[in-house]
């Protein structure tokens, strides 16, 4: 019956797999501070400044105050410095630190101005915008190894119980990858997870049971070893209408199409200490790849009375399609067998998900003294809480219980002299989850100048960004976290001509 439903399945593979969770959701809703070169310098304050292609992002009523046709171009150089800390306290505690750089081009845009002929006319312009920036940069290395009580054994044993027994083994006639995608139709991810390790003797039945197992990693003590190397980028493109109204008043509204693009592969290592069982070390393998598109809307104001300035803008939340992929594997050293490998040669193509990220409103206020420089600060207010996976995953409650809304700042200065400015700034992004050792605030501080010569201006900017997380190894079975120091430094150049 199993080969039956093996050559009828093959097509639908996919149908009954999920491997989402609450994180997920998360790794989409965040941003990074990125943007032109004087965006970050001034810590991407601008929701009440506009005048910069980045700004639309914040406050799309910033494509109004614009006066000519412009255009913008930055690249950039970024390190993560990731510290990690992990083991039990009396056992080895390891230490590790691991760095990754990539070069870059975050933003790319332009706006055009449409200015009324008549001087008296109650709308002074119409401007139209496209802008390209990279929202979230997902290049990162991390490495955490330590000695524990915990093995990953009791992950699969999870995954395997309430599974006959009968239904892990390859059958006479049955291969390894056709089982795998037979368990994946049957019995979802966790199923396929529980057949490797089955295949990989990590785990066997207990005693007088066929559907409830034990683990046969059995030692004195545990070294856990996890590397992960992540790659990818979350982007937006801004497609932006804004239009002043008489001196004072400027409105504007985007457009956005969201793009995901992430890839993650994991190696868990785990060597048992005085080993008992038949299990003697192991690696434990995953490689995930994610692709999706989403879209969201953005309105915004800014009123100017003199050298103040008024800012406010809503954004939607953003809707996503995401499809995600995944190949896995166990490589397992046995007392009496020797080596085992079970490496399915295929490919999980999960069912695409919807998911919605929260929206967010952002209050903006600046003070401008003529030509000799500015002060701004926004407020953003976003609620977490309200992320929303497709009722058919089961998260949503867990999100909810989970997450909390955030209260985030922004701040930044310019100091201009003649041709030259000098700029400074400040951000601050508090901890979307109720329990802040899950993952801590954020902050930011950058630092920023320019030079303008005729049409064009070359600005450069360099940015430090801190926060600490915890990363766990698998969902269950090592219930200890990894903690992890997390230091991302930028550094970007921005041409930007009027024409």
């Amino acid at each position: 019956m199993k080969k039956i439903a093996i050559s009828l399945g093959l097509a639908l593979v996919s149908v009954s797999l999920t491997a989402q969770d609450i994180y997920d959701g998360l790794r989409y809703s965040t941003q990074e501070l990125t943007g032109t070169a004087r965006f970050v310098g001034m810590g991407g304050a601008f929701g009440a400044l506009g005048n910069d292609l980045s700004s639309l992002k914040v406050n799309p009523a910033g494509s109004a105050v614009f006066t000519t046709n412009a255009a913008a171009f930055t690249f950039d150089h970024r390190k993560n410095r990731v510290s990690t800390e992990f083991g039990d306290a009396g056992l080895e505690i390891g230490n590790a630190t691991s760095r990754r750089t990539r070069l870059g081009m975050p933003q790319a845009g332009g706006v055009f101005v449409f200015e009324s002929n008549d001087p008296n006319a109650t709308f002074r312009k119409f401007t139209f915008g496209v802008n390209y920036e990279r929202t979230g940069n997902f290049n990162r290395n991390f490495r955490a190894f330590g000695t524990t009580n915990e093995s990953i054994g009791d992950y699969f044993v999870g995954r395997a119980n309430g599974i006959n027994s009968g239904e892990l083994l390859v059958g006479q006639g049955e291969s390894l990858d056709g089982v795998y995608r037979f368990m994946g139709n049957n019995f979802g991810f966790a199923g396929q997870e529980a057949f490797l390790g089955f295949q990989g003797f990590l785990i066997d039945p207990i005693s007088g049971s066929n559907d409830q197992y034990q683990s046969n990693i059995i030692g004195s003590s545990y070294g856990n070893d996890m590397s992960q190397r992540e790659s990818g980028v979350n982007s937006v493109i801004n497609f932006n209408l804004g239009t002043q109204i008489n001196e004072n008043l400027y409105i504007g509204a985007n457009l956005n199409a969201h793009i995901i693009n992430f890839d993650r592969f994991t190696s868990y290592y785990e060597s048992v200490n005085n080993p008992e069982g038949e299990v003697i070390d192991l690696f434990y393998e995953n490689d995930l790849r994610v692709r999706g598109g989403g879209f969201s809307m953005q309105l915004g104001a800014i009123y100017v009375i003199e050298g103040l300035r008024l800012g406010a803008s809503v954004t939607t939340p953003t809707w996503y399609n995401i499809e995600e992929e995944i190949t896995q594997g166990v490589d397992v050293l046995t007392q009496t067998e020797g080596n085992i490998t079970a490496f399915p040669d295929v490919i999980n193509f999960f069912p695409e998900y919807s998911f919605r990220s929260p929206g967010k409103a952002t209050g903006s206020l600046a003070y401008v003294f003529g030509q000799s420089g500015l002060i701004s600060l926004d407020y953003t207010y976003q609620d977490f809480a309200n992320q929303r996976f497709s009722s058919g995953l089961g998260l949503n409650s867990e999100v909810s219980d989970t997450f909390q809304a955030t209260h985030n700042f922004n701040a930044g200065g310019e100091f201009v002299v003649n041709d030259w400015s000098f700029r400074t700034g400040y951000h601050f992004s508090q901890t979307p989850f109720n329990d802040d050792m899950l993952f801590g605030d954020t902050q930011g501080v950058s630092l920023g100048f320019g030079y303008k010569f005729g049409s064009n201006n070359i600005d450069f900017a360099w940015q430090r960004t801190f926060f600490d997380r915890a990363d766990e190894f698998v969902q269950t079975g090592i219930q200890r976290p990894a903690f992890s120091n997390n230091r991302i430094t930028q550094i970007m150049m921005t041409y930007s001509f009027l024409f």
